[in-house]
């Protein structure tokens, strides 16, 4: 038998909310649910839990992409083979990059302290982060990056 900690499920009626998970609620409300109940995994089960995570996950994505690369992934090898990730990919360096300036520019400029609601606010942000992040990524690739690969493109069959 599992132990008790592990049953997320709600011990009252679900929130009559519209939206995604409204019947049973989200992450944040089963953590939420656990605090309230005051229902704590034992040292045992903690000690487990952390000694074993971590290789799981990292055991099954390597599996996952062994399979994927055998041909045998299912659909989650159309997921991850779908053209559209290239342009992402592309810009994916950029916004490691400038993300942090951006960060620092966002919240020096701000006049007053920041408080987030975990349930919207916070969303709004990183999306916003998130869109300027990648549009200043793709001004970026297309001002420096695409213009650099292209005179090495044009040197390097010239000197062949």
């Amino acid at each position: 038998s599992l132990p008790p900690w592990t049953d997320l499920r709600y011990r009252h009626k679900p929130r009559q909310s519209s939206g995604i998970n409204a019947e049973y609620g989200g992450q944040y409300d089963d953590i939420q649910n656990l605090q309230q109940h005051q229902i704590k995994p034992s040292e045992a089960d903690s000690v487990s839990y952390q000694s074993v995570a971590r290789i799981a996950w990292s055991l099954s994505l390597m599996v996952q992409v062994l399979l994927c690369q055998c041909g045998l992934g299912g659909f989650i090898n159309s997921i991850l083979s779908w053209s559209g990730w290239l342009i992402l990919s592309r810009l994916t360096y950029s916004v490691f990059l400038l993300h942090i300036g951006l960060m620092t520019i966002f919240f020096g400029q701000m006049r007053h302290t920041l408080f987030l609601n975990p349930d919207f606010e916070f969303a709004v942000l990183y999306l916003g982060m998130l869109a300027i992040a990648y549009l200043s990524a793709a001004v970026l690739y297309l001002t420096v990056e695409q213009p650099v690969a292209n005179l090495e493109g044009i040197t390097y069959r010239k000197s062949r």
